[in-house]
């Protein structure tokens, strides 16, 4: 082998490393904004389907500005309402989905629409049975620090 090429696999094997280290701390990146305590700041509800209760989705409001959702380093979640515990398991990052696995299995995804160091937004499908039928809609949670 002679000195260019030596040279070039030099270059070449730096620049792979240099593009597997970027692609890493970028899924690192949205992780690590991720972790920590986040403050319900906003609802959304939008009605797919189904009766019209207004004092629910208020509850549902009401609920999620007085809740935290905290993130932990270690993949574990808490959610409260107050200070009453309202779950908690572990939590992943996949692409844009936020997943969060609760103590008994169930799992909970929601899209991630915007994650910056002081604010978070999510989405998701949500069905809710009531007495007067079953309600279906879209969910945007968004949260500050």
């Amino acid at each position: 082998m002679n000195f260019s090429q030596s040279n070039f696999r030099f270059s070449f094997t730096f620049v792979l490393y240099l593009l597997f280290l970027s692609l890493g701390s970028c899924y690192s990146g949205i992780e690590g904004k991720l972790i920590g305590t986040w403050q319900g700041s906003d609802f959304l509800f939008v009605k797919i389907k189904g009766p019209n209760l207004v004092a629910t989705v208020n509850g549902g409001l009401d609920q999620h500005l007085n809740s935290k959702m905290i993130l932990k380093e270690d993949g574990s979640y808490e959610m409260l309402i107050a200070t009453y515990d309202n779950g908690k398991g572990t939590w992943e990052v996949d692409v844009d989905q936020l997943i969060l696995s609760d103590e008994s299995g169930n799992e909970l995804i929601y899209k991630l629409l915007k994650v910056t160091d002081k604010e978070l937004v999510t989405s998701h499908e949500v069905s809710i049975d009531t007495p007067s039928g079953e309600m279906s809609g879209k969910i945007t949670l968004s949260y500050i620090r």
